[in-house]
């Protein structure tokens, strides 16, 4: 016995499905993708030496768990530090090695 009924798909239902997977696919690859580079846009203001990932990472398309460099364990420091929830970009602009 099934909890759900099961419905037969039918051929014009097909493109539906298609779309809205797609759909779904291309929001979260588009997602990621612009939150990342969003970042590198909202420290540039407060350190201009900060041009992409590697101004703060060790690798240009870092993942989670990747060891940052000095920049970016600042950052991590400071977030301790200050017991923040995330990294406030403007805090770069008390960085000691700004615009280097």
């Amino acid at each position: 016995m099934l909890l759900f009924p099961v419905r037969e798909h039918t051929p014009a239902m097909r493109p539906r499905i298609h779309l809205l997977l797609g759909a779904a696919v291309a929001l979260l690859c588009a997602g990621s993708a612009q939150a990342k580079l969003g970042w590198v846009k909202k420290a540039k203001p407060y350190d201009e030496a900060v041009t992409s990932c590697l101004s703060c990472h060790t690798k240009e398309k870092p993942k989670k768990g990747d060891p940052p460099n000095e920049r970016g364990q600042w950052l991590r420091d400071q977030k301790e530090a200050r017991k923040a929830k995330d990294i406030d970009f403007s805090w770069l602009k008390d960085y000691p090695g700004n615009g280097k």
